[in-house]
């Protein structure tokens, strides 16, 4: 009985740590995404309401540039269409929020506007 605790506890051991690794380097890579997320609700109307889709991360060069889409309930009404948005994250920078179909055009590959 004792060689099968240790078994089991070697099983959750090894479950645990699995866990730990696998969220420790999605909070790495999903940093540019999170801070491209926050500066986006800083700048739209009802951020409240807000839902993301196709969030992507491109790399540009010292930057990093999270190209999206957000949609907004305004209040008393349906969910508006998604509408593109691009952030520009630098290290040591505020993040840089971006409707303008120029940025958009310059860094995002969004689906439909190819």
């Amino acid at each position: 009985m004792r060689l099968s605790n240790s078994k089991l506890f070697a099983a959750v051991l090894a479950l645990v740590l699995v866990w730990v690794i696998f969220t420790q380097v999605r909070m790495l890579d999903g940093k540019a995404i999170d801070t491209a997320k926050a500066t986006a609700l800083k700048n739209i109307e009802y951020p409240e309401t807000a839902k993301f889709e196709n969030l992507q991360e491109v790399k540009h060069g010292d930057a990093s540039v999270v190209c999206g889409e957000y949609s907004v309930k305004p209040e008393g009404g349906d969910y508006d269409p998604a509408k593109p948005f691009v952030v520009e994250v630098r290290e040591g920078e505020d993040a840089r929020f971006s409707e303008l179909p120029e940025d958009i055009a310059q860094y995002c590959n969004l689906p439909g506007k190819r």
